[in-house]
């Protein structure tokens, strides 16, 4: 089983690596984590994609880590397609949230159900 994960930036990383990567080795699945940015914009995604290869290498559960210039939800579907996703898994975070077009246009454009966390506050 491979499970995508697109995630924000380091605070959601931090506050939903764990539990995603719980969920995985639940089923035995390989995690692949992707951050998108736009070009030219600064790259803080790969703290995130450090923390959860960190997360996931603790919990031994197989991951790949993919930096990826573009916009938000094709490079997610694509992502999902060219991974052969069997599941997406997207946290929710305070003040940004998981925009309800880029859910749409996602779950109409993939095969792979999408599961959204509620967003959880970091201590």
């Amino acid at each position: 089983m491979k499970i995508l994960v697109p995630t924000a930036g380091p605070e959601p990383a931090k506050a939903n690596a764990l539990r995603i990567v719980r969920i995985a080795k639940k089923f035995n699945a390989e995690i692949i984590v992707v951050n998108i940015r736009d070009q030219g914009e600064d790259w803080g995604g790969d703290r995130a994609l450090e923390i959860f290869s960190k997360v996931a290498k603790e919990e031994k559960v197989q991951n790949k880590v993919v930096p990826v210039v573009g916009e938000i939800s094709s490079s997610i579907i694509e992502q999902a397609r060219s991974n052969e996703a069997d599941l997406i898994i997207m946290g929710a975070t305070e003040g940004r949230g998981v925009a309800s077009w880029v859910v749409d246009r996602i779950m109409m454009n993939t095969d792979a159900p999408v599961l959204i966390l509620p967003w959880t506050k970091l201590d």
